[in-house]
């Protein structure tokens, strides 16, 4: 007896005939299914599928159950399966019936506004949680509760495709928890949801079999069981909820520990550093100013020679500002073709110009209610500024070929090792987008400025270093030392981690002399361990600029190029140590 509205009131009949057993439709108004085949008559064999009416039934020659240990279930053990119901699970995760038309079983007088916060409750909760283990306890607990299950198991599916326990709840349930091995291995083969009802005085009354599904793959199934009452269809449909968002859970998971496993790698690669290193009064007081200019929302200019730190010091702003919780963007205006850096910036459409063969989403929309950090502010071309102005007054703006206006709320850090106004007093800047950006400026000091910072970088890329090379033996010979403390960086920071990168893999011996570093900018090879002509630093800064200045030719800003330092700075230098500008 089936009670089902598409059923026909005598719809079909089974019979035995000569070895096996038939199905006969009755003239029923919506037919009878064998494996998905309107049929009159048909023969059934084993793992048939019959469907009647919204009622699945698979016909087998035997079947077999097992638990998690077979050797320990008898034949007269196993309960018979008296009905089965089977919900198809569509790559989506929504919910079809057999035939793949929609459910509505939670609109036929079902608490639809119960399962709803149901599902809502740990829904929230899951967006907080990175721990597989503890994700799946709470998934399982909360649908035993609402399923008034007397016992519940979840599987993982392994790399070698078994299964294997991960959790059972109540964890003294091992002796009702009986799993079909055919019917798992329908599961795991069709994605399919099962309800099967068993033979009275069986020991289970009802069982529940859903699979959890990632790229239409099987990751694992989730077992519910009843003693005495059966499971409604709608509890079959809210485990198939429960399971798509145990699925999608610990997919987001596993993209989280994916991507935290890179950041860490790249960090040890690249030796780099999440705060500002250093204990100089100079560095002191950058981190002051950049602890109050954080709690601000105006634009900041970040000045400083190449290599001196000021994306950390962007990074540094972002972490300390309202905004932590939302991504920092990081764009290197001058890695960006000048004509192609407006579109990267705000976005274009699909044939805004010849190469844009898709939508591009900009830095800007990308940054939106977060952070963009513009390096080498002093590359973007004159239309980006004036689009890049409109955006800093709160105006909206148009993607390349859009007709659409966009609008977002993004705080700009922008750096630069040129001198600005200069730029401005040359027409390449605009004057009101440099007063708009210098609402905060902040200067990272040069490395050479920052006096007992160097050593302290130095033992930091040191240990990173022999770490990574496997080399921990290795030690820095004291005259390399005090020629790496004296020396002038004009490359700053990165400079000296590519040195000490360096000299850690070129180091003959289980010392590192003066000879195994690579510094270009002075012959190393003509020092050895005693001779140093000088280890004051305004010696060698007066030496570097003296050659520079012979190098360009007596050209200031081709100099000022040279040692990483705008032109005000060279001036000053100049008249500082009195070096006077040779004639041309």
């Amino acid at each position: 007896m089936l009670q089902d509205p598409q059923c026909s009131r005598i719809h079909a009949e089974l019979y035995y005939c000569g070895e096996g057993w038939w199905v006969r439709d009755n003239n029923s108004s919506n037919g009878t299914f064998v494996n998905g085949q309107s049929v009159d008559e048909a023969r059934l064999v084993h793992q048939t599928e019959l469907r009647i009416g919204g009622t699945v039934f698979l016909y087998e020659e035997r079947t077999d159950m097992v638990s998690g240990d077979r050797s320990n279930v008898g034949e007269s053990d196993l309960p018979r399966i008296s009905k089965q119901e089977t919900l198809v699970i569509d790559p989506t995760g929504g919910l079809v019936s057999a035939d793949g038309s929609p459910t509505m079983e939670f609109l036929k007088g079902h608490d639809w506004g119960k399962d709803f916060f149901f599902l809502f409750q740990p829904s929230v909760k899951l967006l907080s949680l990175r721990d597989r283990e503890q994700l799946v306890k709470i998934c399982v607990q909360r649908l035993v509760q609402r399923s008034l299950a007397d016992s519940a198991g979840f599987l993982w599916v392994a790399d070698t495709g078994e299964l294997k326990y991960k959790y059972l709840f109540p964890e003294a349930s091992s002796d009702l928890i009986k799993l079909d091995q055919k019917l798992t291995d329908r599961v795991l083969k069709e994605h399919n949801a099962i309800r099967t009802e068993y033979d009275t005085n069986a020991g289970i009354a009802c069982s529940i079999c859903v699979p959890l599904m990632c790229d239409q793959k099987t990751i694992g199934i989730i077992h519910l069981y009843r003693r005495r009452l059966t499971f409604s269809p709608q509890i079959l449909e809210l485990s198939v909820a429960v399971a798509h968002l145990m699925a999608k859970s610990l997919q987001s998971v596993d993209r989280f520990d994916s991507l935290k496993a890179e950041h860490d790698s790249l960090v040890q690669k690249s030796a780099a550093f999440e705060e500002i290193i250093g204990e100089s009064p100079q560095i002191v007081k950058l981190k002051d100013k950049i602890a109050r200019v954080a709690r601000s929302s105006g634009s900041v200019l970040l000045r400083g020679e190449s290599g001196s730190g000021k994306e950390l010091a962007a990074r540094a702003i972002h972490r300390a500002s309202p905004r932590a919780d939302r991504p920092m963007l990081s764009i290197n205006c001058a890695a960006v073709p000048r004509e192609l850096i407006d579109s990267q910036l705000f976005g274009h459409r699909k044939g805004a110009f010849t190469s844009a063969d898709r939508d591009h989403v900009g830095w800007f929309q990308q940054a939106d209610m977060g952070t963009l950090f513009l390096d080498e502010i002093g590359e973007l071309s004159l239309e980006g500024q004036a689009k890049l102005l409109r955006v800093l007054e709160g105006h909206p703006f148009l993607p390349l070929g859009s007709a659409k206006q966009v609008s977002v709320d993004v705080r700009v850090i922008c750096a630069t090792n040129r001198d600005l106004q200069e730029h401005v007093q040359q027409k390449q800047f605009r004057e009101d987008l440099y007063y708009r950006l210098s609402v905060y400026e902040l200067v990272i000091p040069p490395l050479r400025d920052r006096a007992g910072d160097i050593e302290i970088l130095i033992d930091l890329f040191l240990q990173h270093f022999k770490r990574q090379h496997g080399r921990p033996q290795l030690t820095l010979a004291k005259a390399a030392r005090n020629y790496l403390g004296q020396y002038a960086w004009p490359g700053n920071i990165r400079q000296l981690r590519n040195v000490i990168d360096s000299a850690i893999i070129m180091a003959d011996s289980d010392e590192i002399k003066i000879a195994d570093l690579t510094i270009r900018e002075l012959d190393a090879g003509q020092w050895n361990d005693q001779q140093l002509d000088s280890l004051k630093i305004d010696h060698w800064e007066q030496r570097l600029i003296k050659q520079a200045m012979q190098q360009a030719g007596n050209n200031i800003p081709e100099a000022a190029k040279l040692l990483g330092v705008s032109r005000a700075t060279l001036y000053r230098k100049l008249q500082q140590y009195q070096i006077e500008r040779q004639a041309d």
